[in-house]
């Protein structure tokens, strides 16, 4: 055979199909056919109208609109704007086109202006004029350019660094090759994504990416920096979820060296494929997926400041407008909610672990909850999207989670000004009769629509019925809370307190549960990430002072459990002063125990195993003085009864007495205030510690 040609035969160009370019092909051959190798015709040049009148106009406000930018059109010479810049990929990679298939009406890719994007009002006029203007420019060039950057983009690419190094601190493009783990390894922790990650996150379409997957095994050397970048994640979180024995089996290292070592991969592969620049939904969910696995291991002020990075690439690709509105693909409709909403609940979380309220629910988006349907249900070339399922599917799990985002967001709908937290200037805020209503609304909807349905003996819906029951104890906590009183709960009524002190037992009884199933041990990494902070810190202060009975027995007994499940995380972060608040907290309220046993003449009762470890770590008898705060529950001035039961209890604690198909809003409600994370009612709770515990041997301040 000759030498490869630089061009596929006559007749393979006429059957449009692949040709290996040597003489003759195996494919005339096969056929019989001559094979014959001519350069193709050189293509035609459009002709181009003339420029109308205005255009000297138009041209001349687009340049005063550059140089209002700061860009010198002077210096800038044609040569500069046409030179390709590095790492820009001029193929799009629609998530789960095939080959052959034309994705470009599509989606951007990396090197295109983005076709679906949500100006404000204001910032509109501005927007449209610099797209009428790209036209012009390009219509003043004899060869427009249909897939690269416009001009004006082309130069801010001259003009002004890439960026991605302000966010992660690389600066130039690494080779990643030799960091990808052998093709055994590969697949297995694409099984472990996909069993211990996936369910909880359904950021993609699972079969659509897995034959990406091994399409780019097959040739690692020349994968698209694009799906490098979400393999690397999908490395990233996979080792996150293995049980650290299994990792160091795989790897032969520690799993925290392994995590790393991905983590610093997964940032590089992001920085490669141009991240702060690149409009690829594939390179969006990279970035998802990474900031979902290090919530253990990030500390969650610096965590919600990349998920808002992740949002500012949401709305630049247009993921806050929903796809039905832009003439999109079903499948895309599909993939950008599934993205969208999975951020709205990850900012929501971080922020309310960081402090900071969330700043989703201050954005205009009508983004619609993705369709309840199964991976099945779902291919690249459907023509519409599928009805939605009753009952449980695989989206069950983050549909439950997105349906308390999507209530925020319309509970919301009339605030417009944000000061540190959400306000309304036009009235008084929800009253709590209002809250309780909504959030019965809430429950019931949730009830009918996803719980009813789970079998609990599949994990999934198991641990969908317990998150979903516990996200509605929080709301419900945050609604009663002792910060709502002008006097920060000094006031509260016993039969309210008792309440709170139900409220937060259920939560730390249903974390326990999802620690004490087995088939659950796969999400460990999720469930160990969601510790019930508030209720936990809110039941000890209680159990301080509420000695003995039916709650106070449920209450140590899950309290021991709860630590039982967490021990090897507590004595990681035995040094923490956090630790150390909680552990003299518990132990005083243990301590209070034992003295009300002796003032009624009853034996000590044994020490639970979490404080006999404790008094181990700090010393018997830890508090040396009495010490006291009016933001401690347990120090209200208000009796309680010893033998205080459910008489005075709400009918339910879950679901309410309302019925409704959809859960109601109310006017007043925000994020802010439904965020049990008071950090500084927490702060004040906690500090009834001294912090030279465990140097002396202290009294014990009376009960």
């Amino acid at each position: 055979m000759t030498e490869q040609q630089p061009h596929s035969c006559v007749t393979c160009q006429r059957r449009k199909v692949k040709c290996e370019r040597r003489h003759p092909c195996s494919n005339c051959v096969k056929h019989g056919s001559v094979c014959e190798f001519r350069a193709p015709a050189p293509p035609r040049r459009r002709k181009r109208q003339s420029p109308g009148p205005d255009v000297y106009v138009k041209l001349k406000r687009a340049e005063e609109l550059l140089q209002g930018y700061g860009i010198d059109l002077d210096h800038l010479s044609n040569d500069q704007l046409d030179k390709p810049q590095a790492g820009l990929n001029s193929e799009t990679t629609r998530i789960g086109a095939k080959d052959g298939v034309d994705t470009s009406a599509v989606k951007p890719a990396a090197n295109q202006r983005p076709k679906c994007r949500l100006q404000s009002s204001t910032s509109a006029t501005v927007s449209e004029e610099f797209q009428h203007l790209e036209e012009l420019l390009e219509g003043s060039d004899e060869e427009p350019n249909k897939t690269g950057p416009g001009i004006i983009q082309k130069a801010y690419d001259v003009l002004h660094g890439d960026g991605s190094g302000l966010l992660f601190g690389f600066s130039n493009k690494g080779d990643l090759k030799r960091l990808h783990p052998p093709a055994i390894n590969i697949f297995r922790l694409w099984q472990t994504y996909l069993s211990s990650v996936y369910p909880l996150t359904m950021v993609f379409h699972a079969p659509t990416i897995q034959q990406q997957i091994l399409e780019a095994t097959t040739d690692i050397e020349n994968m698209p920096d694009s799906m490098e970048a979400l393999m690397f994640a999908i490395y990233y979180a996979a080792v996150v979820a293995l049980p650290p024995e299994e990792c160091e089996a795989m790897f032969g290292l520690p799993q925290p060296a392994v995590v790393n070592k991905y983590m610093l991969a997964t940032q590089q592969a992001l920085n490669n494929a141009k991240l702060l620049k690149n409009l690829d939904l594939t390179v969006l969910q990279a970035l998802v997926i990474l900031l979902i696995a290090s919530r253990n291991t990030i500390d969650p002020r610096p965590l919600w400041i990349h998920c808002g990075t992740a949002i500012r690439l949401g709305q630049r690709i247009g993921l806050h407008r929903d796809g039905s509105s832009l003439g999109l693909p079903p499948f895309e409709i599909e993939m950008r909610r599934r993205l969208w909403w999975q951020i709205v609940v990850l900012d929501t979380r971080i922020a309310e672990l960081s402090d900071a309220g969330t700043s989703m629910l201050s954005i205009p988006f009508d983004t619609h909850l993705p369709s309840n349907v199964n991976d099945s249900n779902l291919n690249p070339e459907m023509a519409q999207l599928p009805p939605e399922r009753p009952g449980a599917t695989d989206m069950t799990f983050c549909l439950a989670r997105y349906e308390f985002g999507n209530f925020l967001k319309r509970s919301s709908t009339d605030f417009f000004f944000f000061e540190g937290a959400w306000a309304k200037p036009d009235g008084p805020p929800a009253s709590l009769v209002e809250k309780d209503r909504a959030i019965d609304e809430l429950a019931l909807h949730l009830e009918e629509k996803y719980i009813v349905h789970c079998d609990t003996n599949i994990t999934l819906h198991f641990l969908t019925k317990i998150f979903t029951r516990t996200a509605i104890y929080r709301m419900r906590l945050v609604a009663h809370h002792p910060r709502r009183h002008p006097d920060k709960g000094v006031s509260m009524p016993p039969e309210e307190r008792e309440y709170l002190c139900r409220l937060s037992l259920n939560i730390v009884e249903n974390d326990n549960l999802s620690h004490s199933n087995k088939s659950a041990d796969k999400f460990a990494w999720y469930v160990n990430m969601n510790f019930p902070f508030p209720a936990f810190i809110y039941l000890i202060s209680e159990l301080r002072h509420r000695t003995r009975g039916e709650l106070s027995d449920r209450g140590w007994t899950a309290m021991n459990e709860a630590f039982r499940n967490r021990i090897k995380y507590i004595a990681a972060k035995r040094e923490s002063p956090m630790f150390k608040a909680i552990s003299v907290l518990a132990l005083k309220a243990w301590q209070a125990r034992e003295l009300d046993a002796v003032a009624h003449g009853e034996p000590i009762p044994e020490a639970p195993e979490c404080i006999t470890t404790l008094r181990s770590i700090f010393g018997d008898l830890p508090v040396k003085g009495k010490r006291s705060s009016i933001s401690d529950p347990g120090s209200l001035q208000t009796p309680l009864s010893s033998t205080t039961h459910d008489d005075q209890m709400k009918p339910d604690l879950y679901t309410g007495m309302t019925p409704a198909s959809e859960p109601a809003t109310v006017s007043g409600m925000n994020s802010t205030e439904w965020s049990p994370m008071d950090w500084s009612y927490w702060d004040e709770l906690v500090q009834n510690w001294d912090p030279q515990v465990g140097e002396g041997n202290g009294q014990s301040d009376s009960q």
